[in-house]
C-alpha cells in the first residue's frame, strides 16, 4: 500500500510591505499624487481644442495633472487624443452600450475623475475652455479655504434652484470636502436624492437632473459653501479675465445642430486666440518654476 502523498506548502506569498512600491505606484518619478491639483476632463472628438486646453493647463502658474475620460469619440478622434497621453496626463475610455440621460456619460467620467484622483484639489473643466489666465487655478486655490468648491456657476437651466449651482466649466472642488460630505456625481443619485424617476421610466425626469445635479444637491442637502467666479449663458461664447469658452459645441453637434455652424465659428475664433495665448506664453517662459517631486 502506497503512503499517501505529503500536502505541498503553499507557495510563499511576499508581504504587501515586501513588495517593492514600483510594482503598483509605477515608475514615474514625479506620481500624480506629487501635484496640488488633478483637471478632470471628459472628452468626446474635439481632439484639437483638447490638445490646446491641456497646453494652457500646462502653462499655468499651478501646473495640474490630468485625466481625461472619453465617453464615445469616433476612430479617428480617439486616435489623435491618445496621442496627448503623456506623464502628466491620463487618458481612460468609458464606452456604454446605452444610457438614460444625455448627461450619464459626462456625469460617469466625472466619478471615474474624482475617484482616482490623487491631490488636494480637483478642476474640472471642459475640452473647449480655453484659460485666458496663467493664474486661473492658483486665483481657484487661493480663494476656496473655508468652501467646498469655488468656480462658475452653472448656465441657466429649465428647473428651480439653479441659479446658486456650480457648473463644471472652470470649477476647483476640495477632496476633503468632498469626501466628508459624501458628494457624488452619479445621475442614479441625483434623481434619487431630488425624488425623480429615471428617464427611462419618467420622460418628465430627463429635464430635471444634469451634469451636476448630484453633487449640487449633496452640496445642498449638507449646507456646503461655495462661491462663483464668474458666470456663463447658453449657445454664447464666455470671454472673460480668466476663461474663453464658446460652450456647448459638442452639445449642439449631437443635439441642436441648428445651433452647431455658430458655435463652431465661435469655437475656430478661440481656438486662435487660444493658439496665439500658448506662444506669447511659451516666449515668457514658466510663469513659475515647476515644483520637483519629493527626494
Amino acid at each position: 500500500m502506497k503512503k499517501p502523498h505529503a500536502p505541498k506548502a503553499p507557495p510563499t506569498v511576499p508581504m504587501q510591505h515586501e513588495l517593492s512600491p514600483v510594482t503598483w505606484q509605477g515608475k514615474l518619478k514625479k506620481k500624480p499624487w506629487h501635484y496640488t491639483i488633478t483637471a478632470a476632463i471628459p472628452c468626446l472628438d474635439q481632439a484639437r481644442e483638447t490638445g490646446l486646453v491641456i497646453e494652457l493647463l500646462r502653462l499655468q502658474t499651478c501646473r495640474p495633472y490630468m485625466i481625461l475620460v472619453d465617453t464615445g469619440s469616433s476612430p479617428r478622434e480617439l486616435a489623435k487624443l491618445e496621442k496627448l497621453r503623456a506623464d502628466d496626463c491620463e487618458l481612460h475610455l468609458l464606452r456604454r452600450n446605452a444610457q438614460q440621460h444625455p448627461c450619464d456619460s459626462i456625469a460617469s467620467a466625472m466619478d471615474l475623475a474624482f475617484s482616482i484622483a490623487d491631490t488636494p484639489y480637483v478642476f474640472t473643466t471642459h475640452q473647449d475652455c480655453f484659460p485666458r489666465s496663467r493664474h486661473l487655478l492658483q486665483h481657484l486655490m487661493d480663494n476656496i479655504h473655508g468652501l467646498a468648491a469655488i468656480g462658475y456657476r452653472i448656465s441657466p437651466r429649465l428647473y428651480q434652484g439653479w441659479e446658486t449651482q456650480l457648473g463644471h466649466t472652470a470649477t476647483l472642488w476640495s477632496i476633503a470636502e468632498y469626501d466628508r460630505l459624501g458628494a457624488t456625481w452619479s445621475l442614479r443619485r441625483a434623481a434619487a436624492i431630488l425624488g425623480q424617476g429615471r428617464p427611462a421610466n419618467d420622460t418628465h425626469a430627463l429635464w430635471q437632473v444634469d451634469t451636476e445635479a448630484a453633487i449640487n444637491a449633496v452640496f445642498a442637502q449638507r449646507a456646503a459653501h461655495t462661491a462663483f467666479i464668474g458666470f456663463e449663458e447658453n449657445w454664447v461664447r464666455t470671454r472673460d479675465d480668466f476663461i474663453d469658452h464658446p460652450r456647448s459645441l459638442a452639445c449642439t453637434r449631437l443635439y441642436f445642430p441648428a445651433q452647431y455652424d455658430k458655435q463652431r465659428a465661435l469655437a475656430d475664433d478661440a481656438i486662435r486666440e487660444a493658439t496665439e495665448r500658448i506662444r506669447q506664453w511659451r516666449s515668457t517662459g514658466p510663469a513659475d518654476p515647476d515644483p520637483r517631486p519629493p527626494a
